[in-house]
């Protein structure tokens, strides 16, 4: 189960690795629980410690069980994000693909026509337009970049956020009938 421990060791010296030995199967078991087979638990387990050994010095840990219970879920955790993550790219990536064989002469498909879009946030008040291209449209601020940027308070930008969502919303549903009819 534990190939990564030796209970013959004398008591160790760095602070890490006597936390680590104290709670290793709790480590390991955390791991199990979170990452499912053995092989992940042994290989995020090893990692903890490294964690461990970088982040032990840098806090006051009063309850040490407690607090390496917290790592261990968070480092599983961030884990099966990146592996999510990751299967999510490979997948997106594989759609980007051409599924049809075109042949000479045939026409590649069309990309999405932005137009209407472009029409709809000139339709929008000044800050809604502006709160909207600094969110969706350019690196994708967070609220409060945009707020200090445009002088508002959080909240506002986060009002003109979702009314220019909305006003968005209706107006693209709007010129949709428009083009059907």
């Amino acid at each position: 189960m534990l190939r990564f421990l030796s209970p013959r060791r004398p008591a160790p010296e760095d602070p890490a690795l006597a936390l680590f030995t104290e709670h290793a199967e709790l480590v390991y078991a955390l791991c199990l629980r979170y990452l499912g087979t053995p092989e992940r638990a042994e290989d995020a387990a090893m990692e903890v410690y490294t964690v461990l050994r970088e982040k032990l010095p840098q806090h006051t840990v009063t309850n040490p069980r407690s607090w390496l219970h917290t790592l261990v879920r968070n480092h599983c955790l961030m884990q099966l994000r990146r592996e999510k993550r990751d299967v999510q790219e490979q997948s997106s990536g594989a759609l980007m693909q051409s599924e049809q064989l075109l042949h000479l002469g045939e026409e590649a498909p069309q990309a999405p026509d932005v137009r209407p879009l472009h029409r709809c946030l000139k339709t929008l008040n000044d800050e809604q337009r502006r709160c909207i291209r600094l969110f969706y449209l350019s690196q994708g601020e967070s609220y409060r970049s945009i707020a200090e940027r445009l002088g508002l308070s959080v909240g506002r930008v986060r009002s003109h956020l979702q009314n220019g969502r909305r006003n968005l919303r209706l107006c693209l549903e709007r010129q949709a009938e428009l083009r059907a009819k």
